[in-house]
């Protein structure tokens, strides 16, 4: 029978949520950038819940991080005034654009990797996670299957969701801490998210352009960490002592500021940092020195040096300039078909980028991208660690005074010292594994499989830890297990949810959204309606696509072929996709085009170590092959966000 014109398939219908989805979750993070976004998000930072900037967040927030045991119990003003008007003022901040930059950075590639991790929870609590009427689990799965894996993956989410399996993990928790006594469905399950999270850390190190800049940051941080007095001090038998010298550790300042302060006889004298800002600083410190000496070098480079004059003038661009300056440099830039160097000099007073040699303009222009990020840097340590009053410092006094009753309990269940000894010994091994090994010259990166192997030798740390706290803390093992029940309980289809501060309206959530989004496609004309179909058909292929290329990887991994670069995982397709869709600054001086994430040349300026040379594990070419074999080119879906797209966020109660 032909399919009633007015009518979205399942399949279409499917599409057209995911959709909608992928470009709203990313919209809503990427707009934290603007100052005053914070401002309208509503719940917890505003008491009004009728209309939210950032439906989506907001839902996620006040379904699953609000609920949180400890976190619930925090004061008002951890919200309201500490986490607010941090992020308020890092948009305020004017943190760099990867256009500007002409590379994709940290911020660009970790914001994208959110969106496409945060989007599934998303669809899955507006749209419900489908009941099975007959399902039933299978009397075993063949761990070294990937399609037992992928089954039991499936079937652990109806178990969870709509069964009792949260009852028998907790009551099995409590009895021991062997995985392999476990039923073979949680077994399989476990599988499945360990050959992802393993594939995301590969993805995140190796492939990505940031990986080498992360593993540096990760490794000084490490450096720095007192993990020693930590434990030491986490084998204090006092609870209320115990907690009192974990704070003196990490968050007290000894300055001279602090004292005044304190005693009264200033008010906003500077305090000085604390333990943890001054390894934010001291990372980002060394970071600056390295961006500055790259800096140097270019300046030092003779003839093809760039200008005194031009530096000076791009220097006032990113010091002096505001926010409409800049946005109006770049849309000059995306029209003119110039580099946004070549726009900056033509608005001052400074040589035109035609008066200076095209080395001189490369080298400008790599200069530029360097200055922004110092200047990143500095702003992040401005607002983190040297601001008054220090919202930092007081929002980790508000968690931990909300968490105390949870650490008493869990000091009394845990040795806490032999976990932090744990939480140390799989960093050092990461951070080893994660180098190029073999003879020099032919070193080769780690694999998706070198992952799953480090995850495996440090799984039993995490099962240990669990077991003693679900043995030895009755209390406490019950209010995350009536947490685990309450947040299942979210991805039910057309049920009912637990109440929650949501702007989004009720009769949207757990399914409701489907029938909303299948009306409004019935009201559309029929030539608009056989456009959209047109797309949401290509979609629809391309998800299936997507789906099928990922379980041919974990089979691989499974199976440990050693024959697939790209781990498995959709997300990481569609978090490739968000990095290839960022435009970047065109290189030319002059009839040029914006070029995009995906370009060539943007990969291997993202892959500079701190000499200017190209660096990272893989070769550029290794890593076009990599990305290329798993990702697959999204089909366009214009019509589609053109016509729902706004209806969509009125629909999410978007204000």
């Amino acid at each position: 029978m032909a399919e009633t014109t007015g009518e979205l398939s399942a399949e279409q219908s499917t599409a057209l949520f995911d959709i909608l989805t992928h470009k709203e979750t990313y919209a809503e993070i990427e707009g934290f950038k603007t100052p005053g976004a914070i401002k309208k998000y509503g719940p917890p930072f505003q008491d009004s819940t009728s209309k939210s900037s950032s439906p989506v967040l907001q839902t996620l927030l006040s379904k699953f991080i609000l609920k949180l045991p400890g976190l619930r119990d925090v004061s008002p003003d951890f919200w309201k005034v500490r986490v607010e008007e941090l992020i308020q003022e890092l948009a305020e901040a004017e943190l760099s654009e990867s256009y500007d930059k002409g590379v994709l950075g940290i911020r660009k590639t970790l914001a994208t990797a959110i969106s496409a991790l945060i989007e599934y929870p998303a669809r899955g609590c507006l749209g419900g996670f489908p009941k099975e009427e007959q399902f039933e689990r299978k009397k075993s799965y063949d761990l070294g299957s990937a399609d037992d894996v992928l089954q039991a993956w499936q079937d652990c989410l109806q178990a969870l969701i709509y069964g009792d399996l949260i009852d028998e993990m907790f009551k099995k928790a409590a009895e021991t801490d062997d995985l392999k006594q476990h039923p073979t469905l949680v077994q399989g399950m476990h599988e499945f998210v360990v050959v992802n999270i393993a594939s995301l850390m590969h993805y995140t190190l190796v492939l990505s352009p940031e990986g080498p800049t992360l593993l540096r940051m990760i490794e000084s941080v490490h450096r720095l960490l007192p993990y020693v007095v930590v434990r030491q001090t986490l084998k204090i038998g006092n609870v209320a002592s115990m907690i009192s010298a974990m704070m003196k550790v990490l968050l007290a300042k000894a300055s001279v500021g602090a004292v005044t302060n304190w005693i009264g006889w200033s008010s906003g004298a500077d305090e000085g940092m604390n333990l943890l800002q001054q390894i934010i600083s001291q990372v980002l410190s060394w970071d600056k020195r390295d961006l500055r000496n790259r800096a140097e070098k270019l300046e030092k480079k003779g003839s093809d040096a760039p200008p005194k004059a031009v530096r000076e003038a791009l220097k006032d661009w990113i010091q002096k300039s505001g926010r409409p300056e800049h946005e109006e440099c770049r849309r000059m830039s995306k029209e003119q078909g110039r580099s946004i160097v070549a726009v900056i000099l033509s608005l001052s007073s400074a040589p035109s980028a035609d008066d200076i040699s095209e080395k001189q303009h490369a080298n400008a222009l790599e200069w530029f991208g360097l200055q922004l990020s110092i200047r990143d840097r500095q702003e992040i340590v401005r607002v983190l660690c040297q601001r008054n009053p220090d919202y930092l410092t007081a929002a980790i006094q508000d968690c931990v005074a909300a968490y105390t009753p949870m650490i008493r309990l869990v000091h009394q269940a845990v040795n806490l010292a032999d976990t932090v000894w744990d939480l140390e010994r799989f960093v050092t091994d990461m951070l080893k594994m994660s180098k190029p090994t073999g003879p020099k010259g032919q070193e080769k990166p780690p694999a998706v499989e070198d992952y799953v192997d480090l995850l495996h030798r440090h799984q039993q740390s995490t099962h240990k830890f669990l077991h003693q706290v679900a043995k030895n803390g009755k209390e406490v093992t019950s209010w995350w297990y009536e947490y685990v029940r309450m947040a299942a309980a979210q991805f039910r289809s057309e049920a009912k949810p637990p109440p929650s501060e949501t702007a989004v309206p009720p009769q949207t959530t757990n399914g409701g959204i489907h029938a909303t989004l299948s009306n409004t496609f019935s009201s559309l004309p029929p030539e608009e309606q056989k456009n959209i179909k047109s797309e949401l058909d290509a979609h629809s292929k391309y998800l299936h696509d997507l789906h099928t290329a990922s379980a041919t990887r974990i089979s691989a991994v499974i199976k440990r072929t050693r024959s697939t670069p790209f781990g498995p995982g959709a997300y990481l397709a569609r978090w490739q996709n968000l990095l290839d869709a960022t435009p970047i600054t065109p290189c030319e001086r002059k009839n040029g085009k914006v070029r995009f994430g995906s370009n060539k040349g943007v990969r291997e300026e993202g892959r500079k170590d701190l000499e200017g040379n190209a660096e990272g594990f893989l070769t550029e070419e290794e890593v076009e092959k990599a990305v290329g074999e798993g990702v697959l080119e999204a089909p366009s879906v214009r019509k589609t966000l053109e016509v729902f797209g706004e209806r969509f966020r009125e629909a999410l109660g978007a204000g």
